[in-house]
């Protein structure tokens, strides 16, 4: 029988989403337990809320001295039927596009390339809240269809808000417009009207 563990996470003075990211890695490190996760604004205990009870975990909240105080009971409760959007706060805007071409990162080795992709759609979660939209383009739309090993960073970051535009046209041209699982199916108008209206543009 595996014991069930206590953990505490702090994560006052944080912006989001990293109270989210925090909680979930946590809550991925041990088997059994609960995890209390403290903050001290109302935005971040409702993200965090929404995401563990949306992973099936049941969740406790008190407030004690201006910061809230979340008691997750890991596995203890019903899963909701998808995760709700983190919303950060509003002060943090978002200005920031992200245009993918291609499905590996760099030039070269391809496998070393997905690799390198992996990790960059990974740490892009820790800066969501400053993206508004990430464009797939080329080969790169086809980390946005079924059997993509990326697939699951990319939905994260539209549960977090932000927009996913695929171009149809690449999407036609390789034959898998009916197997898209992330984001929306965009043209090259649309594409350009958002580039041109980005406060920076990050390329990969």
């Amino acid at each position: 029988m595996v014991e069930a563990e206590e953990k505490t996470l702090d994560c006052r003075g944080l912006a989001c989403p990293q109270p989210v990211i925090q909680t979930k890695e946590a809550l991925e490190s041990f088997v059994s337990g609960r995890l209390l996760v403290i903050l001290d604004n109302e935005g971040s205990c409702s993200n965090v809320m929404r995401f563990a009870q949306s992973q099936g975990h049941k969740v406790e909240m008190e407030q004690a001295e201006g910061d809230y105080q979340l008691w997750i009971h890991k596995g203890v409760g019903v899963a909701e039927s998808k995760d709700e959007p983190i919303v950060c706060e509003a002060h943090q805007k978002r200005s920031t596009v992200v245009y993918i071409s291609s499905e590996g990162m760099g030039r070269g080795d391809e496998e070393l390339g997905g690799i390198l992709m992996a990790a960059y759609l990974d740490t892009l979660s820790q800066f969501a809240c400053e993206i508004t939209h990430v464009i797939f383009v080329n080969t790169g739309v086809r980390l946005t269809v079924a059997g993509s090993p990326v697939l699951e960073q990319i939905q994260g970051l539209e549960r977090m808000g932000v927009e996913i535009l695929c171009c149809g046209t690449c999407l036609r041209h390789f034959g898998i417009q009916d197997k898209l699982k992330v984001g929306s199916v965009s043209n090259m108008f649309a594409i350009l009207e958002v580039l041109s209206g980005a406060g920076k543009v990050m390329s990969a």
